[in-house]
């Protein structure tokens, strides 16, 4: 008997999740106006009615209705309408076994035109109960997704840190203040200050600051939208001396102050 195996499998498969962050079904007027500034999820926005827009680089592009778009991790865009927008819209990530975002390397808007019967499926089980109708829903947002990566021939790929990299990391996410230093982390990392800041630095594209910055942001915005914890709260949470200048580095990532982001609720 001779069996075949693939032991990549476990690792794309298992480890792989699509995680929901924020997800509904949105009716405004001119009041769907924001700047998403270097986001740490995906937006998938299918469009039901109304005359939303984006601009990219100063191009302004109509979104149409019964199509769907997926504006990937990092990507930054103005968005707004005309006279009203309708939506059905989902945050997500999709994380491979380290916790990095495999939409992450896209570089542009993607966009792709479902079947009507889809979006009013996808609508009906979005407020449903049943787990199955739950699973039946998260089949339909990997379709979409695959979809349209597809259409622009973009390749997912799992990332391969090296085993210091992996532990800052891990004791980032565990240990989440603006008060960690690179020395705290390379003593629980194993290796030198020095190695760590390199290594990171080349394996993951950005600084140990930067990458501990963008998750406490993301992990602030994701407290003002999902708690009642006040500003302060959040400020003091994450080591900041005063939630002033909370507020103001808060500003300049989302180009809002926090209780103002949070009054609007920007999907």
């Amino acid at each position: 008997m001779i069996i075949k195996k693939n032991y990549a499998l476990y690792e794309n498969i298992n480890d792989i999740q699509l995680k929901i962050l924020d997800h509904g079904h949105a009716v405004t007027d001119v009041g769907w106006t924001g700047n998403v500034v270097c986001p740490m999820y995906s937006r998938i926005y299918y469009i039901i009615g109304g005359d939303p827009y984006v601009v990219i680089n100063e191009r302004r592009i109509q979104l149409e209705i019964g199509k769907c778009y997926l504006f990937p991790t990092g990507f930054s865009f103005r968005h707004a309408c005309q006279s009203s927008m309708e939506q059905l819209y989902f945050h997500i990530n999709l994380n491979d076994h380290t916790g990095t975002d495999l939409l992450r390397s896209c570089q542009h808007m993607m966009e792709y035109t479902p079947s009507p019967e889809l979006i009013r499926d996808m609508l009906d089980k979005t407020f449903s109960n049943k787990v199955s109708d739950n699973l039946k829903l998260r089949q339909a947002l990997y379709g979409s997704i695959l979809t349209m990566t597809d259409k622009y021939n973009i390749s997912l790929s799992t990332a391969h840190y090296s085993k210091c990299v992996l532990l800052a990391m891990e004791y980032i996410k565990k240990h989440l203040t603006l008060k960690l230093t690179v020395g705290e982390l390379a003593v629980n990392s194993f290796v030198s200050e020095s190695t760590l800041s390199k290594r990171f630095r080349s394996e993951v594209g950005i600084t140990l600051g930067s990458y501990i910055d963008e998750n406490i942001f993301f992990e602030a915005e994701q407290l003002l939208l999902k708690t009642d914890l006040t500003v302060l709260q959040i400020s003091e949470r994450f080591g900041f001396c005063d939630q002033f200048y909370f507020s103001r580095r808060f500003k300049q990532k989302y180009g809002e102050t926090p209780q103002k982001y949070r009054k609007l609720r920007l999907i």
